[in-house]
């Protein structure tokens, strides 16, 4: 599997990056820092949605779950936002639940 970010601005998709595939392992962890340069007056208007795909032999591409980090989120996804804006240019890792 890998995860796929997607930088939306104003409901608008912006930028698509992804991390590497893992494969082998039902449990991936990934320690990658996936950054994006947003000016600081689009920062109320953002997303980061974040996808989790698997991508096997048989069948690439399968959607597994998803979460949206931004300042109209609420609860984890919320917090995860207001981290990052508190200590921004420092990387902020925390775990969040999928979505189907």
């Amino acid at each position: 599997p890998y995860v796929r970010i997607t930088l939306i601005v104003e409901g608008k998709k912006v930028k698509r990056k992804k991390t590497t595939v893992k494969k082998g392992t039902l449990n991936p962890v990934w320690n990658e820092a996936l950054s994006f340069n947003i000016p600081a007056d689009l920062l109320p208007k953002v997303v980061l949605e974040c996808h989790l795909i698997d991508n096997n032999l048989i069948r690439q591409g399968d959607f597994i779950g998803s979460c949206g980090i931004g300042p109209e989120r609420e609860g984890n996804e919320g917090r995860h936002w207001n981290d990052m804006m508190q200590n921004q240019r420092k990387s902020m890792a925390m775990w969040q639940r999928l979505h189907k």
